[in-house]
């Protein structure tokens, strides 16, 4: 089992309640700047989380205490956990609280090695995946490298362009984390029924599946293109195994409301 820690808390969380020094407020306890993305392929605006930032001066001078109870007592919990957002520990966006949009932002140095190595000592040998999607840059393939951690690679993200993209399954290296998709993209099938014709067939080509066929078989050829590739761990939402489409879909990043209603029964 496979936990997941998101790299931000919210402002009324207990963490910021229970320890404020570890986050940039004012003194009424309220963030003066929040986290988000730049505009990027989800959302044009950016997105705005609105969770309050570290203090990373804060967490450095303690030994980076606050982290290293989180990931020491997520491992009682599970085999393993997912790191949301890697890339914030090489820089991340810091949106003005009051700005109207995230592309106000800009990007601030992380922590860096230094926090790298404090999960590290905490984790041992028990799996850390590193959610290295988003704007990633070579200091952060650089950090993720130092890391040693599972990267992660998203297929539908493989064939956006015509580029030789890290995405595209002849490209996954044996260290790294596979899915079809994730909980942010559309299902499969959805994604599939979406996608230009052109670049449909060039998927389903590469799939070894009959153009003409993808609504029916698309799926399965995806899934089995993905197993045979020389990923260490393969990840599938249980929509895509089942074929399911857009109505299912989890979250739309950018989007408040309407998301995480799906429920599979029995």
């Amino acid at each position: 089992v496979v936990g997941d820690i998101p790299i931000y808390v919210a402002t009324d969380s207990a963490d910021v309640w229970a320890d404020p020094s570890q986050f940039l407020l004012d003194k009424r306890n309220q963030p003066t700047s929040v986290a988000g993305v730049p505009p990027d392929y989800f959302s044009e605006d950016g997105q705005m989380w609105g969770s309050p930032l570290y203090n990373w001066d804060a967490m450095k001078a303690d030994g980076y205490t606050w982290w290293s109870e989180r990931i020491k007592y997520m491992l009682t919990l599970f085999d393993g956990v997912r790191i949301d957002h890697f890339r914030g520990f090489e820089s991340f966006w810091s949106v003005p609280v009051d700005a109207k949009t995230a592309k106000e932002g800009k990007w601030v140095k992380g922590p860096g090695e230094a926090l790298i190595d404090k999960i590290r000592e905490i984790a041992g040998d028990k799996l850390i995946i590193a959610e290295d999607l988003g704007d990633i840059t070579p200091e952060v393939n650089a950090l993720l490298e130092y890391s040693g951690f599972p990267g992660m690679r998203v297929l539908q993200f493989g064939f956006l362009s015509e580029d030789d993209c890290p995405h595209t399954p002849h490209n996954y290296p044996s260290n790294c984390v596979a899915y079809t998709g994730t909980h942010d993209n559309n299902t499969l099938l959805g994604f599939l029924w979406e996608t230009p014709v052109d670049q449909k067939n060039e998927i389903m080509r590469y799939c070894s599946c009959d153009e003409s066929q993808w609504n029916e078989k698309g799926c399965g050829a995806i899934i089995r293109t993905i197993m045979a590739s020389n990923a260490g761990l393969a990840v599938f939402p249980v929509q895509d195994l089942l074929g399911y489409g857009n109505d299912t879909r989890l979250n739309v990043p950018g989007r408040a409301t309407g998301n995480w209603l799906y429920r599979i029964t029995k």
